[in-house]
């Protein structure tokens, strides 16, 4: 995290919320959008909470680029919005005021520099390309894709938004429509975006979408990945080759929030499609078939090593441990540390190997420490904030 040396010395974990302006009740220390939390992993406290409204997801610029030192920030609201977070102190070049003007003066660390429309409803996710040119964003509720140009200051441009295609799953509840929930780069210009209302992956080229190629249809996907009717896919991960593990070509792991599956897919295969390499339940399984409908997992994130998968499953408040190898298996599933783990991340505060779990029903954010096999144990330290749903560690 950019804000300061001084807060990667204290062990610091910023927090986006689904926090609004007005919504105070009950009125936690922890209750801005974004929620600075320092003294990890001793003793974590709340240092300050700010704006913008409902930071579901942060982007942290690349190196070498425009963008670097800036955070992009995905606002999970009505009229869904995008906005670049600058760091405290000295104005850099092209910042805005406006919205940004009102947080300066708290010690969150960041600004807000600009704020702009995604052209969609309830903005979920967001993703930057690897040279930082474009951003993209998923909006759940209105099926939209949105990208936007990076400029020179790091600023967005003008966006373009287009409308998922038509589709529909099994499950009525969910999938009536599309809903886009997570947008992951594979390069420069290979988009994949998931649409957990239609059971599908949808893979756009940025040059077809901004009309570079000279192509007909802009807001047409180049391809669409299929799954298995009542997948849900909600997140996304690549996951490397692991040769000692048998493992010689890239994954694509797809967190099903409907079945309750980690489906893990062949990244590098025939342009038919990912071929499907094995598929793993994300919790241990018991008597109750619809188990799996009411666990609704949620985020994934990958050891350093890249051997071990952790999902967090809200509907069991539990945290899923995935062993990648010729056949993956599920080999842990251990207790979160309270209600609907929305987010999940790794750091290591202090030198100590921490998952860290954003509890968005009982506004607080845990760290489980890791034993020596990378098995996250009990609740080491809890912080109160409010409608927490996603963590970005500083160290």
């Amino acid at each position: 995290m950019a804000a300061s040396t001084e807060d990667s010395s204290l062990g610091a974990v910023l927090v986006g919320t689904f926090n609004e302006p007005g919504e105070r009740d009950p009125a936690l220390a922890g209750s801005g959008g974004l929620v600075l939390t320092t003294g990890w992993p001793e003793a974590p406290a709340v240092r300050a909470g700010t704006g913008p409204d409902a930071p579901s997801w942060l982007v942290r610029g690349r190196p070498g680029t425009p963008s670097e030192g800036l955070l992009y920030a995905a606002l999970h609201r009505s009229e869904g919005e995008l906005a670049v977070l600058s760091p405290a102190g000295p104005s850099r070049p092209g910042t805005t005021g406006g919205a940004g003007a009102q947080d300066r003066g708290n010690d969150v660390g960041w600004v807000t520099s600009q704020r702009i429309p995604a052209g969609g409803v309830s903005t979920c996710h967001a993703d930057l390309n690897p040279s930082g040119t474009w951003l993209a964003a998923a909006s759940y509720d209105s099926g939209t894709l949105t990208i936007a140009p990076v400029l020179d200051d790091g600023l967005l441009g003008e966006p373009v938004a287009v409308a998922a295609p038509a589709g529909s799953g099994p499950v009525a509840a969910r999938q009536q429509e599309p809903h886009l929930h997570f947008v992951l780069f594979l390069d420069d210009d290979r988009l994949l975006v998931t649409d957990l209302g239609a059971d599908r992956i949808l893979e756009y080229s940025i040059r077809d979408l901004t009309g570079a190629t000279g192509a007909g249809d802009h807001g047409q996907p180049t391809f669409v990945h299929t799954l298995p009717a009542g997948t849900g896919p909600r997140h996304l991960a690549v996951l490397p080759p692991l040769p000692e593990a048998g493992i010689e070509r890239r994954h694509l792991a797809v967190v099903g929030e409907l079945d309750s599956r980690l489906h893990l897919l062949d990244l590098d295969s025939t342009p038919e499609g990912f071929a499907e390499v094995a598929v793993v339940p994300t919790h241990g399984q018991d008597q109750d078939p619809e188990s799996a409908r009411e666990n609704l997992p949620s985020h994934l994130v990958l050891s350093p090593d890249a051997s071990l998968v952790y999902v967090a499953n809200r509907g069991r408040n539990t945290i899923g441990v995935i062993r990648r190898a010729g056949t993956p298996e599920l080999i842990a599933e251990v207790p979160c540390g309270g209600d609907w783990p929305r987010h999940i991340a790794l750091g290591h505060p202090g030198g100590a190997p921490t998952l860290f779990v954003a509890l968005e029903r009982d506004d607080a954010v845990v760290g489980l420490g890791l034993d020596a096999d990378g098995i996250p144990g009990e609740v080491r330290t809890r912080v109160t904030v409010r409608r927490p749903g996603f963590l970005l560690p500083g160290t």
